[in-house]
């Protein structure tokens, strides 16, 4: 995906630099509104992890797992909503809602049940979203192109669902619990006429959720964006 967003953004880029308008002026003090949409990647969760939370699961049931057949999506698409002050050309603070998506793992095989062996499966989602608080800088590179960084914590949200089913019954359940985060982030930008903005930036939620509850991962977010500024 970052690929092609870059790809757009360099056609993007001609067609502005070829334009025979006025040269763009940095703006001063004022809102900006961006949407922004993109993918997101559940970077340090394994198959081998949660093979361990399926055992445990039908453990917990005495109904020892015999044989187990796994997969594992570990991507998402995602989202953002922002706003923010920019109080000079180079500084701007902002909030936003997002959502990063879920990462769903299953698995399939079979249970003893006081030696009867039957057939079961497992399912485990979790997924992540939140507000955000944080600041931006923002290096001009001349009248059309920037630079970003972004960072600042999160008040995050993680839910939890699990369906274990043996010999055609399920056992539903699920857990939501919030934490506060750290992310940081870059990306560069494209001016289009006065205050218009693409751009695409990567964002890293470092630790996203609760070890000791639903879990914790990091996340990285891929997202191209489109703003307006005044």
């Amino acid at each position: 995906m970052a690929g092609r967003l870059s790809r757009t953004l360099g056609v993007l880029a001609l067609a502005v630099v070829g334009t025979t308008a006025a040269q763009a002026q940095m703006l001063g003090p004022g809102w900006y509104f961006e949407l922004a949409v993109g993918k997101a990647s559940f970077r340090d969760v394994t198959t081998t992890d949660l093979d361990g939370v399926a055992r445990d699961v039908f453990d917990s049931f005495e109904l020892p797992v015999q044989t187990l057949s796994s997969t594992l999506s570990d991507t998402d698409r995602s989202y953002a909503l922002t706003s923010g002050y920019r109080i000079s050309p180079y500084l701007s603070f902002e909030a936003s809602f997002f959502r990063l998506g879920a990462f769903q793992y299953g698995a399939s095989g079979t249970v003893s049940d006081a030696g009867a062996i039957l057939p079961a499966s497992f399912r485990f989602t979790y997924r992540a979203k939140g507000v955000l608080l944080g600041a931006a800088a923002t290096l001009p590179l001349g009248n059309y192109l920037d630079l970003r960084g972004r960072a600042g914590i999160t008040n995050s949200e993680t839910r939890v669902r699990i369906a274990a089913t043996v010999d055609g019954q399920t056992v539903n359940d699920q857990f939501s619990e919030s934490s506060q985060d750290f992310f940081y982030g870059v990306g560069v930008g494209i001016k289009v006429l006065e205050y218009y903005r693409l751009g695409v930036d990567w964002m890293r939620h470092d630790s996203f959720g609760k070890a000791g509850g639903n879990g914790s991962t990091d996340i990285d977010n891929v997202l191209m964006s489109f703003s307006y500024e005044y």
